[in-house]
């Protein structure tokens, strides 16, 4: 029993070399990939001999052992015995590393990250670097799982493996299968267009409250009709129109005879708008003069004390001044380079943002019925009612809003291109800003005096009974016809 283990064993052992070179040996379908001919001698071997069994590892270290199975301990351990540079261990490292891409060692590109924790499994055949043989690599076949961390190179597509145990390069060639062949690339141009538009409308209602004193003015003489809550209700509505536009033609890639179409990019416009300061003004600071005419006046002065009135100065309303608080200033940033031959990816970041504070002042004197209401008291005829009303007049009354609001208009749009380049290597995004054009008004900046431009004033008995004979009684609607 013994004996057939043994003769078993022996003919898996023998069998080992044999399949771990089929493995790594090209097939008639297949091609050398091109990492197999990067600058470095682990890369470029010519595996025409049987393979070197491996057993065990650590006979002869090329980068020293690795403490832990992880992408850091070996990222720390060769950063380290670089520094140290024994036995010229940094000449050997900077050139593998160079062979992949990056400029060395200490380039920033090389990180933890560019080191992935694997295993290898029993049978894998490949180069195998060593110290002991000058940095040598020879041809050979894992006997055992080793553990492993596959260093992968700067632009990821090829990689090799460094060894925990003794931290030896182990580099096995890759094939390809042979594709059809690969179509002519061509530099064409194509038209790009980016444009966005928006419009949006909204308002706003506020109402309020403010005790003021009703004062009659003929000349320089009035009459005080009291003081009472004067309620105003200011009301605005506001509409934003925004629109961006860009268009250019670039130069790009395209692959035998592919044609294409101009791009056309109709992008969103985020619009809004917010007030930032407002003031209303009903009357002129805490009165509401009402101008009436001589007989008017007399009338009034039959029920109402008078009072001294100084006239007050005309003030012309001051304009908010506009500003441009931000905005995107045009450019036009190199999309792909004309008159090349070679293609890269290039992503594009299409921008467009204004932001613009303005603001809108207007006055007016909207007609304002006054009403005096006097409240009955004791016994009332059949059908009477308490309250009576007198249409004491209608008379304008001066009226100011202003508001400050901050518009804003923004749109973005992120695309990449194929495009035409000197040097075929991935470029760097470009911004391209795009100013942001915004047109904006109050379509409706109105207010309203009293209910609904009605202001009702209190009368007793007896100034009831002396207007009563020079105004007309009205209903609490308001609608009254002043006596001649």
């Amino acid at each position: 029993m013994k004996t057939s283990s043994f003769r078993i064993l022996a003919l898996v052992v023998l069998f080992l070399p044999i399949v771990g070179f089929a493995q790594q040996s090209p097939a008639s379908n297949q091609q050398p990939s091109p990492c197999n001919s990067l600058p470095y001698q682990v890369f470029q071997g010519n595996a025409d001999r049987t393979p070197v069994m491996l057993n065990r590892l650590g006979t002869s270290p090329q980068f020293g052992e690795i403490p832990r199975h992880t992408a850091q301990s070996a990222y720390d351990h060769l950063k380290r015995v670089y520094k140290k540079n024994q036995r010229g261990i940094k000449k050997e490292m900077d050139d593998l590393l160079i062979a992949l891409g990056f400029t060395g060692v200490n380039d920033p590109a090389f990180t933890v990250g560019s080191l992935t924790p694997e295993i290898l499994p029993k049978g894998s055949t490949g180069w195998m670097g060593a110290y002991a043989k000058g940095h040598k690599y020879s041809w050979s076949i894992l006997g055992n799982n080793f553990e492993t961390f596959k260093l992968k190179a700067k632009t990821g597509d090829c990689f090799i493996y460094i060894m925990k145990k003794c931290g030896n390069a182990f580099y096995i060639p890759v094939y390809v299968p042979a594709g059809p062949a690969v179509e002519p690339t061509r530099i064409v141009e194509q038209p790009i267009s980016i444009s966005a538009k928006g419009e949006i409308a909204s308002g706003d209602v506020v109402n309020a409250t403010k005790t003021m004193e009703i004062i009659a003015v003929n000349g320089n003489k009035g009459v005080s009709l009291g003081s009472y809550p004067v309620n105003y209700r200011a009301t605005y509505d506001y509409s934003v129109k925004g629109e961006m536009s860009y268009s250019k033609t670039i130069p790009v890639c395209v692959t035998g005879n592919e044609t294409v179409a101009p791009i056309n990019l109709i992008l969103p416009l985020a619009l809004d708008y917010r007030i930032t300061k407002s003031d209303v003004t009903v009357g002129e600071g805490e009165k509401i003069y009402l101008n009436v005419d001589e007989k008017q006046f007399k009338n009034l002065s039959r029920a109402y004390k008078s009072v001294d009135v100084t006239p007050s100065a005309t003030v012309t309303p001051q304009s908010i001044e506009k500003k441009v608080l931000s905005g995107t200033t045009a450019n036009d940033a190199a999309i792909g380079t004309a008159g090349t031959t070679q293609c890269a990816d290039q992503r594009v970041n299409f921008n467009g943002k204004s932001e613009i504070q303005d603001g809108s002042i207007k006055t007016a004197s909207p007609n304002v019925t006054v009403i005096g209401v006097y409240k009955k008291t004791g016994k009332l005829a059949v059908g009477e009612t308490p309250e009576k009303y007198l249409c004491l007049g209608s008379y304008p009354v001066p009226v100011k809003s202003a508001y400050e609001v901050v518009t804003t208009g923004s749109s973005s749009v992120s695309k990449a291109f194929r495009v035409a380049n000197a040097s075929a290597t991935t470029l760097p995004d470009q911004d391209v800003n795009i100013p942001v054009s915004l047109s904006y008004n109050f379509t409706k900046q109105d207010v309203m005096v009293g209910d609904y431009n009605k202001i009702y004033v209190s009368l007793d008995e007896s100034q009831y009974k002396k207007l009563l004979k020079k105004y007309s009684r009205c209903c609490a609607d308001g609608s009254c016809i002043i006596k001649k």
